[in-house]
C-alpha cells in the first residue's frame, strides 16, 4: 500500500518515537545513486559504474503557531540537541535517531542523524519555523560482484582464508540491521 498525502495528510515526523510539535514539512530528501563516469584517455565518450546508494541530505521544517507548539518544541529540542558520545553504529549515545513520516517510509529512510538545528526565525504572518538539516544513516551492504565476463575465477589461498571469513562477518553484521 502506498501513501496518499491528499486522503491521509501527515503534518509531522516522529523521531525516537516522540512526535513533532506544530507542522513538520520534510523537503530534500531522495533515495541517492551514486555513479562514476569513467572516460578512457584520448577518446570520445565514456561509461558509467554505479558505485551503491548515497545516503540522503534532507531537511524537515517545523512550523510553530501557538504557545503549545513552542511547549512541544521545549519537549522535543533535547532529541535533536543531544550530541553523540562515542562514534559510529547506532544505540545509546551515538547521535543516530529513529525516524517517521510516510514520505521517508518511501525512501527506505529510518534512521537519521541531526546534523544542524538552525534558530527559530518568525515569517510576517507570525509563524515561528524552525529548520532542523538531517544526515541519513544507513549500514554498508556488501555489493562485491564478479565481472560479467569472467567466467572461471581461480582460487586465492589469501581470499578463501582471510577476506571471505571477514565478508561473512560483516554481511552479518548488516543482516543484523
Amino acid at each position: 500500500m502506498t501513501w496518499n498525502p491528499i486522503t491521509d495528510p501527515c503534518d509531522y515526523i516522529k523521531l525516537s518515537d516522540v512526535k513533532s510539535p506544530g507542522l513538520a514539512d520534510v523537503s530534500g530528501a531522495s533515495s541517492v545513486r551514486r555513479w562514476d563516469e569513467r572516460e578512457g584517455f584520448g577518446i570520445s565518450g565514456a561509461f558509467s559504474v554505479f558505485k551503491g546508494r548515497g545516503l540522503a541530505h534532507f531537511s524537515v521544517k517545523l512550523r510553530l503557531y501557538s504557545v503549545e507548539d513552542w511547549d512541544g518544541w521545549d519537549a522535543f529540542k533535547p532529541i535533536v540537541d543531544k550530541l553523540p558520545t562515542r562514534r559510529g553504529g547506532t544505540g545509546k549515545d551515538s547521535g543516530v535517531l529513529d525516524i517517521w513520516h510516510p514520505l521517508l517510509e518511501t525512501l527506505d529512510i529510518k534512521a537519521v542523524a541531526a546534523a544542524e538545528v538552525m534558530q527559530p526565525e518568525q515569517t510576517d504572518s507570525g509563524e515561528w519555523t524552525i529548520e532542523i538539516k538531517f544526515l541519513e544513516f544507513r549500514y554498508p551492504k556488501i555489493a562485491l560482484a564478479k565481472p560479467d565476463a569472467a567466467a572461471a575465477t581461480p582460487v586465492d589461498p589469501v581470499e578463501e582464508q582471510i577476506i571471505k571469513p571477514l565478508i561473512k562477518q560483516l554481511q552479518g553484521l548488516s543482516d543484523e540491521q
